[in-house]
């Protein structure tokens, strides 16, 4: 019996997917009325010039980038592509939500890396003990 549970646990383990792997993304709606105006340029003027961000238009498409320049009619990114492209000027009635891109930091990355092998191991061994306990 203990054999049997152990290899559906592993079977289970093995097949089980992340939750929060690249998969399809679902929609934001947005309210009618959206964020003022008046608020989102100001908000995008306190930002420094140079700043990573994540632009998120009303029309639900997005953007990765730095800042260039940020008025209060509108404001300038450098998209983050392989290939250069010519900055884009972003009206502010046109923004959802602009928001700074920290990105990954490389200890971060190394902390999950060590905690995933260190659950790994221990499920191993967890299913080793089950298995040569009968």
């Amino acid at each position: 019996m203990r054999k049997t549970i152990a290899m559906i646990l592993t079977l289970a383990m093995l097949t089980t997917g992340c939750a929060s792997a690249a998969g399809p993304r679902m929609a934001i709606a947005q309210q009618p009325g959206g964020v003022p105006t008046a608020s989102m340029a100001e908000y995008v003027q306190r930002l420094p010039p140079g700043s990573k961000v994540k632009v998120e238009r009303t029309d639900g498409s997005s953007l990765k980038g730095t800042l260039m320049k940020a008025g209060a009619e509108s404001i300038v990114v450098q998209k983050s592509t392989r290939l250069p492209e010519p900055p884009i000027e972003i009206p502010v009635a046109q923004l959802a939500r602009v928001t700074i891109d920290y990105g990954t930091s490389t200890g971060k990355a190394v902390g999950i890396g060590i905690a995933s092998g260190v659950g790994a191991f221990l499920a191993i061994l967890a299913i080793l003990a089950a298995t040569f306990d009968d």
